[in-house]
């Protein structure tokens, strides 16, 4: 390749390599970049599950039981659920922490004050966490 064609390849490049936002250019010690900006889930699965959770919610006649449930932030809520049902958040874009399989056990520490909504997606039953 002639030097005109590698300057102007090399121009072309730069340019398109524009800015992520990340701050960090690449750089796994700049700051912004790594996990170390990255926001902290909001609702994480707590393995193995405590002896005596804070709260439990169950799945039982196609609905949660209890509906809603209140709890203090940091506190864990366990998941027991009947083989046809699940948990996922509503809406479907939220915290994607809150997920629970079909017929699984699961415990899950919500973090952050809020309310936390969830829905059984086969048959559209609802529930929420409030976390103060």
């Amino acid at each position: 390749m002639n030097p005109r064609a590698s300057f102007v390849m090399c121009v072309a490049l730069a340019a398109c390599g524009g800015d992520d936002g990340g701050g960090g250019g690449g750089n796994p010690d700049a700051p912004g970049s790594g996990s170390a900006d990255a926001p902290a889930a909001t609702v994480v699965e707590v393995n193995p599950c405590p002896a005596t959770p804070d709260a439990t919610v169950i799945t039982q006649n196609f609905d949660y039981s209890p509906k809603m449930t209140t709890i203090s932030q940091g506190q864990v809520v366990q998941f027991m659920l009947e083989s046809s049902h699940d948990v996922a958040p509503l809406p479907p874009m939220t915290d994607s922490g809150l997920r629970v399989g079909f017929g699984q056990t699961k415990c899950l520490r919500f973090t952050q004050a809020g309310t936390f909504n969830f829905k059984c997606t086969p048959h559209s039953f609802t529930g929420s966490i409030i976390v103060n």
